[in-house]
């Protein structure tokens, strides 16, 4: 329910006030710079939009509540690309908000990431959004508010700050060392058994990401958060051949770009005021939206270091 999110307390009495309008129809664009946050408010509204019980708060005991949960709703679409929706995606969503309602009341539809949609897919999502069915709701998420400014303009932006550590339930060294990110402080706690202070060496990041791609155990991800660490910590005692090697253990572990833009982002992150390069090494960082080849831009990233 609302009352158990322990952040955005003005953000949840903002909702609570919209949900009490009964808008027939409406847009809003959730934006903050925890992704998995988001989508957790973006849930919460979506199941107080459709709860059986609604009393200036969701139940989150009914059906509707419990499939809006489990993503299986009938009346609940969520899109989802970390690259950018497709312009089909949102074809598709526009035919079926055109048919009628599965559960008889209304349709709501999740679509993250919208700072990446592509011209057509974002000026195909802004035909719907101008005049939207009645009955059709849509949360729109983003890390950011660089949104086309027609989409921005259509939509009612609800702003979600990200969790501190108390909030969280988290002391501030594991906060800082996941950098305040909700879903793996999560999954953090429950582990459960994770000693954040034992180093691992940045030459096992290339065996570290291999494990948490074939096993998806947290236990692998926070290794390669140590390996980065490791690097950052002995890079001044680091020749060019051992930086090239690091390059060379991500590369040959995986090509998924918006992977290795999740590496260079904690690296910065880690780094922050300290590299007088700050500013070179986030340009280097965001040419990777490009087709560059992936091996010189983390070997010109990590050698700029």
């Amino acid at each position: 329910m609302f009352k158990d999110l322990n952040s955005n307390k003005k953000a949840i009495e903002f909702l609570q006030k919209e949900l009490n309008f009964e808008r027939e129809s409406g847009t809003y664009l959730f934006y903050g710079v925890d992704r998995e946050l988001l989508k957790k408010f973006a849930k919460a509204f979506a199941k107080s939009l459709n709860c059986s019980n609604y009393r200036d708060d969701f139940c989150d005991v009914c059906e509707s509540c419990i499939r809006i949960e489990s993503e299986t709703h009938g009346d609940l679409e969520i899109l989802d690309d970390i690259t950018g929706i497709k312009i089909e995606k949102i074809r598709e969503l526009a035919f079926k908000d055109s048919t009628t309602s599965y559960e008889g009341k209304r349709k709501i539809y999740i679509i993250r990431d919208v700072e990446k949609l592509r011209k057509e897919s974002a000026n195909a999502l802004l035909k719907m959004i101008e005049e939207p069915n009645s009955g059709s709701f849509f949360i729109l998420t983003s890390t950011g508010l660089n949104v086309l400014p027609t989409i921005k303009s259509r939509s009612i932006l609800v702003n979600i700050l990200q969790e501190n550590a108390q909030e969280i339930g988290v002391t501030q060294e594991e906060y800082k060392f996941f950098l305040g990110k909700s879903k793996d402080i999560e999954d953090y706690k429950r582990v459960g058994t994770i000693d954040l202070n034992e180093g691992c060496s940045f030459e096992r990041i290339g065996h570290n990401i291999k494990n948490w791609i074939d096993t998806g155990e947290f236990q692998y991800k926070v290794e390669i958060y140590k390996s980065i660490r490791d690097f950052l910590n002995t890079k001044d005692y680091l020749t060019t051949i051992d930086k090239l090697y690091f390059v060379d253990e991500i590369v040959s572990s995986i090509s998924d770009r918006e992977f290795i833009k999740d590496i260079l982002g904690y690296t910065i992150s880690l780094i922050g005021n300290r590299s007088k390069n700050l500013e070179k090494l986030l340009e280097i960082k965001n040419m990777g939206r490009s087709s560059i080849n992936l091996k010189n831009l983390l070997v010109t990233f990590y050698t700029n270091i």
